[in-house]
């Protein structure tokens, strides 16, 4: 009597969930995998966090600033500068008390908003914001200026595509027949139609322009939110001590004689393996998942703008943890063994692969020699690929050759693994 071979997709989700209800009753595994990265997180982000605040605070450039405009633009200008961080705004009464202030060096410059800005603006004549520089600053004049170059450039595209809309409309019979409140809807109308397609160009534009050194490498580019960098490495370190917990569990199911009974059973032995694989790949998406919704919602840690490229990163990072853990069960002759050198090549990795931090550039990016040896690691790899879509703001279609390399890797340990592992 012959038994009835049991379905692939069955066999594998049933091993799949035998291993994640042991895994997630297991309250030390939990705690290495998501509850320490979150607390060393948390522990280097604040700290890093709060010096880089305390860094940025001091640098400071004191402005006065006078508006004599009473429409709204020029309160759109002063709302602008008040939210300037470098900015310490003070408002003197008078242009006179402002050239006070620039002459006896109590501020870096005065910013002086003339009288009927928005009138003209909205007529389409000239204006002028006048930037008065104390003498002895002068070195800073031209980062004020291209400061408020960018402040106003807002207010003369209004400006111009206000006066592209009349003077379109006005060859309109339906325009030059209608009054003034009428001629102002249509107005309004198109302007914001116009406003909405200039804002959706500037969030994605055409032409981009991206900023390298000499020798063509990306400039490293330190986020204004620490978390976004400390958060991911501490993360994937993490996820790669799944290695030895996985190998120790195939070993010890083998020398206690469960994978025995398991080849028993009418199903191939590839299932049992990609069972196992595909239980510790949940926990890896599970602790991901977790640790950087967490981090979203309570430090407010950019996550970029593709939720997709993040999956297909945890993916391709969770089949190179699972495929290695499977390689060191294949070489290792005990549990205990298999757990060691799990452990170890854990945070020999994460120091290579730059999870473990020894300055602002990471490892992966440092050039030379250490540069070419970190990119040997799947920690690298997988750093690389989360800082493009959390910092960097890039897409799914950005990161497909970091997460093809990490794919890479999973085949090799796998094929290594099943050339190497017996199940008895």
């Amino acid at each position: 009597m012959t038994m009835k071979a049991t379905n692939p997709l069955h066999a594998i989700f049933s091993v799949a969930w035998k291993d994640m209800q042991i895994l997630f009753k297991d309250r030390g595994f939990l705690i290495v995998v998501i509850f320490l990265p979150s607390i060393f997180s948390v522990l280097f982000g604040s700290v890093n966090q709060k010096a880089m605040d305390k860094e940025r605070a001091s640098i400071t450039l004191p402005m006065a600033l006078v508006n004599q405009d009473d429409g709204v633009y020029g309160e759109q200008i002063v709302k602008v500068l008040n939210e300037i961080e470098s900015f310490d705004i003070q408002t003197p009464d008078s242009i006179e008390a402002a050239e006070q202030l620039v002459g006896d060096s109590k501020v870096m410059a005065a910013i002086l908003i003339p009288a009927g800005l928005t009138d003209n603006v909205n007529s389409y004549q000239p204006s002028t914001i006048v930037v008065m520089i104390d003498p002895t600053q002068e070195s800073y004049a031209s980062v004020i200026t291209g400061i408020m170059k960018e402040v106003v450039s807002p207010v003369v595209l209004v400006g111009e595509l206000s006066y592209g809309i009349r003077t379109l409309l006005a060859d309109y019979p339906a325009y030059q027949q209608a009054d003034a409140n009428t001629r102002r809807g249509f107005e309004a109308q198109s302007l914001a139609a116009n406003m909405a397609s200039v804002q959706k160009m500037q969030a994605d534009p055409w032409i981009k322009v991206e900023a390298k050194t000499s020798q063509g490498k990306d400039l490293i580019i330190v986020p204004d939110n620490l978390f976004a960098m400390i958060v991911p490495s501490f993360t994937v370190m993490f996820a790669f001590f799944i290695v030895g917990a996985l190998a120790a569990d195939l070993l010890k199911e083998r020398q206690e004689g469960t994978l025995r009974r398991l080849i028993a059973a009418p199903m191939p032995r590839w299932t049992i393996i990609t069972g196992k694989m595909l239980a510790y790949l949940v926990v890896v998406i599970a602790q991901v998942t977790l640790i950087f919704g967490a981090a979203n919602l309570i430090f407010d840690m950019p996550v970029g703008k593709s939720i997709l490229g993040l999956l297909v990163m945890t993916v391709a990072m969770g089949l190179a943890a699972t495929g290695l853990g499977m390689m060191i069960a294949a070489i290792s002759k005990t549990d205990r063994q298999a757990d060691t050198t799990g452990t170890l090549l854990g945070f020999v990795l994460a120091g290579l692969g730059g999870s473990i931090s020894f300055g602002v550039v990471p490892l992966y990016k440092g050039g030379g020699m250490m540069e070419v040896i970190s990119k040997l690691t799947p920690h690298a790899h997988a750093l690389s690929g989360y800082d493009a879509l959390m910092i960097n703001g890039k897409g799914l279609v950005d990161i497909l050759p970091e997460a093809g390399i990490l794919l890479g890797m999973a085949l090799v340990f796998m094929l290594i693994a099943s050339w190497r592992f017996r199940f008895e």
